[in-house]
């Protein structure tokens, strides 16, 4: 159980690391990415600046120059508010009829950013307007290669989820190794207690039978001088006596499941001839209110101790008769995919949502249960029993249309 808990601490604290980190990488990765675009187009604004005169240089010169030089930094193209290329200065060749194609038909007066990739190069893109007496006359493309940022941050957000991963595989074996030291003295007292109900359950056993075997000889050997009231007490004591020894075996039964014993006796059980007799010992004390229904597969087998499996389908078919005090109840057994599968269902008053998590804990009892006998530990020695076996066990439920609890255990191979 320990072991289990601290597994579940280390992967939630892992988890809850990853993704916060994730969010911190994420948030700081986007950050670098805008604060670097906005320093290039604050770079493309100034250069758009001092290249704008351009315009009224050369658009009534008929000549349209378009210089090449690979080394420079930005390039730029500049247009009449009619498409009709006016200069430019390119850094890449080619490029120019790219831009044509892809953006020269947009609205002139328009302000736009763009990125585009061509030939394995990233640019940015700067489009902006030409006024002359507040009239748009013209446009102008000016841009760079960012080619060197674009496989940086590429670079950069490999290595910051490399190291992610590796973080949260560090935080996850740090998180063991301290839910392991955190559990030391809770796991103390566990077994403490644990060692204590076995301990006072295996030693209260002796003087309940001396007290049990007392009332048995007092009954005998007095009879003709107790007084009616008096044989009354008896039966009460013996009464109280048998419950207290049931809860004393129970008791004995979980502290001996905690300490991991495996069922004391293993045989390949018949299990379909098992359900159907019992299902037969049912049907005759089911009250008249309630409909018995079995679907039971044939020549299925499972390797275990009969008579726990038999106490376990005994407890699960007490409590459904216990809780539908009108409708229906169904036993069903089957198997498919290796998996053998008990099913016992009822139309009972159902177990509110709040308590399904908690209905195999032992002496815990909802309100609705609190109306009725038992100890509380019926539901927690079912859960033992199929966890000896190697199995499973859960529960569905809604208020008022009932219950079902689903055993599920591996197919015995012989």
């Amino acid at each position: 159980m320990f072991h289990k808990t601290r597994k579940k601490l280390s992967y939630l604290y892992a988890t809850l690391y990853f993704l916060l980190f994730t969010l911190l990488i994420i948030v700081l990765y986007f950050s670098l990415v805008k604060l670097m675009e906005n320093q290039q187009i604050k770079e493309l604004e100034s250069f758009y600046l001092s290249q704008e005169h351009d315009f009224f240089e050369y658009v009534d010169d008929n000549k349209k120059i378009l210089s090449y030089d690979p080394n420079r930094n930005y390039f730029y193209y500049i247009y009449t508010k009619n498409n009709s290329f006016v200069h430019g200065d390119e850094s890449f060749e080619g490029l120019k009829t790219q831009l044509e194609e892809r953006f020269v038909n947009d609205n002139p007066a328009e302000d736009v950013v763009h990125h585009f990739e061509w030939n394995e190069q990233h640019f940015l893109l700067l489009k902006k307007p030409i006024s002359y007496n507040n009239k748009v006359v013209g446009f102008i493309f000016v841009g760079k290669s960012v080619t060197s940022q674009q496989h940086f941050f590429q670079k950069a957000s490999q290595l910051l989820i490399l190291l992610t991963c590796v973080s949260t595989i560090l935080i996850w074996l740090l998180s063991y190794y301290m839910a392991g030291r955190a559990m030391i003295p809770i796991q103390w007292s566990f077994d403490k207690q644990k060692k204590f109900v076995s301990d006072a359950s295996h030693e209260l056993r002796t003087p309940l039978s001396i007290f049990y075997s007392s009332l048995d000889i007092l009954e005998l050997e007095e009879s003709h001088n107790l007084s009616p009231l008096g044989k009354d007490l008896i039966a009460d004591l013996k009464d109280e006596a048998d419950l207290m020894k049931e809860l004393m075996d129970n008791l004995l039964f979980l502290a001996r499941h905690d300490q991991l014993q495996k069922p004391m006796h293993q045989e390949v059980i018949p299990l379909s001839i098992m359900l159907k007799k019992i299902s037969i010992k049912f049907q005759k004390i089911m009250p008249s209110e309630i409909q018995f229904r079995t679907q039971i597969e044939d020549n299925i087998e499972l390797l275990g101790d009969a008579t726990k499996i038999q106490e376990l389908l005994y407890i699960l078919l007490d409590n459904a008769i216990s809780y539908t005090r009108n409708g229906s109840i169904s036993l069903t057994l089957s198997i498919d995919h290796h998996i053998v599968k008990i099913v016992v269902a009822d139309s009972g008053i159902g177990i509110p949502e709040n308590d399904l998590s908690l209905v195999f804990e032992r002496f815990y009892r909802s309100d609705m249960a609190r109306q009725r006998n038992g100890t509380g530990l019926g539901l927690a020695i079912a859960r033992a029993i199929v966890e000896q076996h190697g199995g499973k066990i859960c529960v569905t439920s809604k208020i008022g249309k009932g219950s079902a609890f689903t055993i599920e255990f591996p197919v015995h191979k012989r």
